[in-house]
């Protein structure tokens, strides 16, 4: 062998298909010989003339007409023998190469996508054959609503093969296009679209039996060898799995509390979860258990007592509600006048004091019918002179007032104060420093126990106020007990017990999870409380688990009399 001839950019190729502007790059190599010339041939044309043993050479196939052409690379160097005539240049000689070239300069056209159909439970995608030189590939590409280009989605490097299944179709709005790729061609040979369309699998309805038997039922897919599973999913928390796909009927017991039902059905291919598998979802908001009521909102009650009724501050109302009927018995329009102030009623856990602060002066109200008893200005109960402006934080049942308040002689280090004083004798029994913006005041039932910006005091038997060693975490999760004379405290799930006479600690117990907000029921003395959309109920003597049931997601709720109310519904337990 004298030499080597290649041509870069095709190596190894001995016919090339061109098209457009196509750069002919050699590199030839004559051992021991000097190269004369290199010439490129395209059939009787020359492409140029060189010396160099390595260059290129710029061919316009659109100066040609489409055909087949003979491509020749010759190489002249001396003969390499040595002689007298190898060495004056007239002995020499000739290396070459030739291709089959063939130069098709007419623009490829696209296939034809012919049909999208539902096929042997799955979709067949069907299109013609691309009938051109050049061919590289099928490119599938699935195009969603809303995209103005698809998404790869399958390749395919068989020009005779004209069909695909799209194994993780399921429903749902969709089109689809077949992309062929040819060389020397950079633009998208892009098919028609075509659309599709069948219902994804979507919930149906639910019912709940007289036996609290919650039935969901949604549609099925038909696209069965696609299948992989159906996933229901309850409130965020609870997940049925269904691997049949003709399957689509569940009952579970109906322990799913609160102004309504979230559920999501996800329908995942038999791929699932491999890259590129495809899941299909639906939402739906289905009417929870228990009955309904109201509505009264929940984060406006003020009041659960112990002699049968509920307060509402409700959309400038005070509301007196029946707990055994439901019904509103009684309500007062303060809208107008409860200004100035942020937190403006309280009652006693008894049921028979009620406060509010109206057209700045606080009054006491008849807990029944609304009408005012008494009315107080604050220069009447303090000892100083106050800005109107104060809060009113809780009463206890011995008629003891707890309320924050700030003095009229405002600097910058004044301080604001929670003040407990005895109604009865219009007297301050202490006053603890409380931011009036920032912080918060409660009192104990029995008025023995306050707790002011996270600390906790209990009334001596001299009438000093002893400050209690618990954390600023202990003091912030104080909650009163609404039936014995107790407080409790949250570290996680450990419960603490104090007792409200002397703050000595009297039990604990531990609860599943912890739980945030906790309560009390001001009837049986339940402790209740949520943890992952789930309510759980102790009993706050033993310590052991009354019930637990789940809440819809973001449901506020409340216990009175081992009935469980929401927004708009309630469900006796």
């Amino acid at each position: 062998m004298i030499g080597d001839i290649e041509l870069d950019n095709f190596p190894s190729q001995d016919t090339l298909m061109l098209r457009g502007s196509v750069n002919l790059n050699f590199n030839v190599s004559l051992p021991g010989r000097t190269i004369y010339s290199v010439e490129l041939l395209l059939g009787k044309n020359s492409l140029g003339v060189t010396s160099s043993a390595t260059g290129g050479r710029l061919l316009q196939t659109s100066e040609y007409a489409d055909g087949y052409y003979t491509l020749q690379l010759n190489v002249l160097g001396n003969s390499g023998t040595g002689s007298l005539a190898d060495k004056s240049g007239v002995e020499g000689v000739q290396v070459y190469r030739t291709w089959v070239v063939y130069i098709d300069n007419t623009p490829p056209k696209p296939v034809t996508l012919t049909s999208v159909k539902a096929e042997g439970g799955s979709l067949k995608l069907e299109w013609k054959k691309y009938r051109g030189t050049g061919f590289q590939k099928y490119e599938i590409h699935r195009i969603y609503p809303g995209l103005v280009y698809g998404i790869l989605t399958a390749t395919i490097t068989d020009p005779n093969q004209t069909t695909w299944f799209d194994e993780d179709y399921l429903g749902e709005q969709i089109s689809y296009r077949v992309v062929t790729r040819v060389n020397g061609y950079y633009y998208d040979l892009a098919s028609n679209s075509i659309p599709y369309f069948y219902p994804k699998p979507h919930v149906l309805g639910s019912t709940i039996s007289p036996e609290k038997e919650l039935t969901i039922t949604f549609s099925s897919t038909p696209f069965t060898t696609n299948f992989g599973s159906y996933e229901l999913t309850l409130n965020s928390n609870r997940v049925i799995t269904l691997t049949n796909p003709k399957d689509t009927v569940v009952t579970i017991p109906a322990n799913i509390f609160g102004e309504e039902l979230h559920a999501t059905l996800a329908t995942y291919s038999r791929s699932y979860p491999s890259p590129g598998s495809r899941s299909v979802r639906d939402f739906a908001i289905l009417e929870g258990i228990g009955a309904p009521w109201g509505p009264q909102d929940v984060d406006r009650l003020f009041g659960k007592t112990t002699s049968g009724k509920l307060y509402f501050a409700d959309r400038g109302y005070i509301k007196v509600v029946d707990a055994a009927t439901r019904h509103v018995l009684q309500e007062r329009n303060v809208m107008y006048d409860q200004i100035g102030s942020e937190k403006q009623d309280v009652i006693s856990q008894d049921g028979k004091i009620l406060y509010s602060i109206i057209n700045y002066a606080i009054h006491r109200l008849d807990p029944l019918t609304l009408q005012t008893l008494a009315t107080y200005e604050l220069n009447d109960l303090l000892p100083y002179e106050f800005y109107h402006f104060s809060m009113l934080d809780g009463v206890s049942n011995t008629n003891r007032l707890i309320l924050r308040a700030r003095s009229a002689d405002y600097y910058e280090d004044t301080k604001d104060y929670a003040y407990v004083i005895d109604m009865d004798q219009k007297k301050v029994i202490t006053a603890v420093e409380a931011d009036l913006h920032y912080s918060y005041s409660m009192i104990s039932p029995d008025g023995r126990t306050i707790n002011a910006s996270d600390q906790v005091y209990v009334e001596q038997s001299n009438g000093s106020w002893k400050q209690l060693s618990l954390t600023k975490q202990e003091a912030n999760s104080l909650k009163f007990h609404t039936v014995s004379p107790l407080f409790y405290t949250t570290k996680g799930s450990t419960i603490s017990f104090y007792s409200t006479t002397d703050g000595t600690l009297q039990s604990t117990f531990q609860t599943e999870r912890e739980l945030y907000p906790i309560d009390t029921d001001p009837v049986t003395g339940h402790l209740y409380g949520s943890s992952y959309n789930q309510l759980f109920i102790y009993n706050s003597s033993t310590g052991q688990l009354v019930n637990k049931l789940d809440i819809a997601d973001g449901t506020l709720v409340f216990l009175y009399n081992n009935t469980l109310y929401s927004g708009n519904r309630y469900l006796k337990l």
